[in-house]
C-alpha cells in the first residue's frame, strides 16, 4: 500500500481509492482489496466512511463485492464511464475519475408547459403551468460533451440561483431548498443532432448522438423536472451492472 492517508470525508476517501486503483497501487495483483479492518487502519477512517466510499465505487463500476470472499477491482477499468445506477452528481463522478466537467453557457427562461418541445414520459401536464426552461452547454476537459435541456416545475423549485445553474442544480435543490428527492426514470436512445446541437459539438446536423431522457420525482412521487440530455457519442460510455441469480 501507499503512504498513510487520513480522512473521514467520503468524497476525499473515494477519490483517494480511485487514484490508487488507477495507478495500480492497490488491487493490482489479484484484483482483491485488503480486508475492511486493514483498509480502515490504512486510511485512518471510520467503518461508515469506508463503506460509503466503497458503495460509491461499486456504483461507478470500479469494484465489486463477493459475499464472504472480499472486495475486488473490476478488470479493465471504467475510465470516463457514467454509472447509470450511480446516485452521485455527474460532475462529481467525473471529478473522481480525474476529469473536469464545466458549464460553459446557460440559457434560462420561464415558459408555460404548452411551449415545451418535449414532455415527460407518460405524464400529462397542465398546459398552462409555468416551467423553468434551462439549457446548459457543458464541456469535459475543455471539449464539448453534453447539452442538457431541462424543464423544472416552477411551483416546486421557485427560482434557481446563477451559482446553482453553473454548478449542481440538484445539490441546490436538496441542500438549500431541502427538497426530498426520490427517484428518476431514465431511457437511453440514439438520435440525430439538431442544428443547435451540431453547432455546439462541432459536428454536422443529422450526425448521431446519445440521448438520455430523465424524469425525476420527489419521494412523494411528484414530478419536479424532466430532461433531455444529449451526449457526444465519441466521448461517452455508460456503465451498469446486474447481479446474476
Amino acid at each position: 500500500m501507499t503512504e498513510r492517508f487520513i480522512s473521514n470525508n467520503v468524497k476525499e476517501l473515494a477519490a483517494r481509492i480511485i487514484y490508487e486503483i488507477r495507478h495500480g497501487l492497490i488491487g493490482a495483483e489479484d484484483h482483491k482489496l485488503a480486508s475492511e479492518p486493514e483498509l480502515i487502519a490504512h486510511y485512518n477512517t471510520t467503518r461508515y466512511c469506508l463503506r460509503k466510499a466503497l458503495s460509491q465505487l461499486a456504483g461507478m463500476g470500479y469494484i465489486y463485492q463477493a459475499h464472504g470472499i472480499g472486495t475486488f477491482v473490476r478488470p479493465g477499468g471504467k475510465e470516463s464511464s457514467i454509472g447509470i445506477q450511480n446516485q452521485i452528481d455527474l460532475a462529481e463522478e467525473l471529478r473522481l475519475q480525474g476529469h473536469s466537467l464545466k458549464t460553459e453557457r446557460v440559457d434560462e427562461k420561464v415558459i408555460r408547459a404548452k411551449q415545451a418541445v418535449f414532455s415527460p414520459s407518460g405524464i400529462k401536464l397542465d398546459p398552462n403551468i409555468f416551467l423553468i426552461d434551462v439549457k446548459r452547454f457543458r464541456t469535459l476537459d475543455g471539449k464539448p460533451y453534453l447539452l442538457e435541456h431541462s424543464y423544472f416545475l416552477k411551483d416546486i423549485v421557485g427560482q434557481i440561483p446563477d451559482k446553482a445553474l453553473k454548478k449542481s442544480i440538484f445539490e441546490y435543490l436538496k441542500n438549500d431548498l431541502k427538497l426530498k428527492v426520490g427517484f428518476s426514470d431514465k431511457t437511453i436512445s440514439a438520435d440525430f443532432l439538431s442544428f443547435e446541437e451540431a453547432g455546439f459539438f462541432s459536428s454536422n446536423t443529422g450526425a448521431p448522438s446519445l440521448v438520455v431522457r430523465d424524469d425525476s420525482f420527489l419521494n412523494s412521487g411528484k414530478l419536479f423536472v424532466f430532461s433531455r440530455l444529449v451526449y457526444d457519442y465519441r466521448q461517452t460510455n455508460f456503465f451498469m451492472f446486474k447481479k446474476l441469480r
